[in-house]
């Protein structure tokens, strides 16, 4: 068991890394003086530019994908090391100690573990995602396909509810990271990509 327990601290101690922090200190900006506020690619995408959402996305991936899968293949004899480091990441990529536990979303975390758990799942879904965004120009409603569609994928293909439950902790903290984002689309005040990838919001300096 404690090769699950220093599992979840690598991913807790993986997850406090922050690409659009990191970025926005070294341009002097701060991230929470606009748009949603948070720590993420979507808001570094609103307020920095898209090229700049784009890199801390691949980033966010990126850090949810290598621990999962150096877990999958040096430890393989440990079924639900994966599982456990994926939901370790995203919840301190949302919560990092460091930053008052005021990170982004979860949303790229959580899609980096998808591809590292099951790769077959990050195609469908992903392409279902895109579809989604691009039909509602809504990021968040792409969000929710993603992190609902994710555990119903894994309980038809893999029928582990272990598996299932690992994964819905993330989902549901990630749908509750999003409740303004749910109140805003209700209101239809939600920030469209296309509006967002005009650039049309301005940012503040780094506090």
């Amino acid at each position: 068991m404690y090769i699950y327990a220093i599992g979840a601290v690598a991913g807790y101690l993986i997850g406090t890394v922050s690409p659009s922090y990191i970025i926005a200190k070294a341009k002097n900006k701060n991230l929470r003086g606009g748009g949603s506020g948070n720590l993420g690619a979507s808001n570094t995408a609103i307020l920095l530019g898209w090229q700049y959402g784009v890199l801390v996305g691949f980033l966010d991936i990126l850090k949810a994908l290598v621990p999962i899968l150096v877990a999958k293949f040096v430890f393989a004899d440990y079924e639900y090391l994966p599982f456990v480091i994926a939901t370790s990441v995203i919840l301190e990529h949302m919560f990092p100690f460091y930053l008052r536990f005021k990170g982004g979303k979860g949303f790229a975390t959580f899609f980096g573990s998808v591809l590292g758990l099951h790769w077959p799942a990050f195609i469908i879904i992903g392409l279902i995602f895109l579809i989604v965004v691009g039909v509602s120009d809504k990021m968040a409603l792409g969000t929710f396909t993603v992190i609902s569609l994710f555990p119903i994928y894994i309980g038809i293909v893999d029928r582990n509810l272990i598996y299932v439950g690992i994964v819905l902790i993330a989902s549901i903290v990630i749908f509750i990271k999003h409740i303004e984002n749910i109140k805003r689309l209700i209101n239809r005040e939600e920030i469209g990509v296309r509006e967002a990838l005009a650039g049309k919001h301005k940012l503040k300096d780094s506090e």
